[in-house]
């Protein structure tokens, strides 16, 4: 299994890893916007839309763990806020976990 194991995918450009990063950190910014509010309708589909094309990303770059945890906030930002706000804390808890793995995944992975 090959997760943010070389210095960049193959196929890819070397900044791809540094603007994964970016794109990883204005997801999080924006799923900590969202949290901090009502749920609201329009931050919760751009934070979605975000994680799709992440994961995306991820999957193009064969980086398989990082995919499987963005599939799964993505499938919590899916949520509509009448579905998200009676389970909110263990959204919330959920979202914090995987954005903490998603942190740690690149320097976590050896060649």
């Amino acid at each position: 299994m090959r997760d943010h194991a070389a210095p960049h995918p193959e196929g890819h450009s070397s900044d791809f890893i540094p603007v994964f990063t970016k794109a990883r950190s204005a997801l999080e910014s924006a799923v900590q916007d969202l949290l901090s509010g009502d749920w609201e309708e329009g931050p919760r589909c751009r934070a979605h839309e975000m994680a799709v094309a992440l994961r995306q990303a991820a999957r193009n770059a064969s980086w398989w763990e990082t995919e499987g945890a963005l599939r799964v906030i993505e499938s919590l930002l899916a949520l509509s806020r009448s579905e998200a706000l009676p389970i909110r804390p263990a959204v919330r808890e959920k979202l914090l976990e995987l954005f903490g793995f998603l942190k740690k995944a690149p320097a976590s992975r050896s060649a």
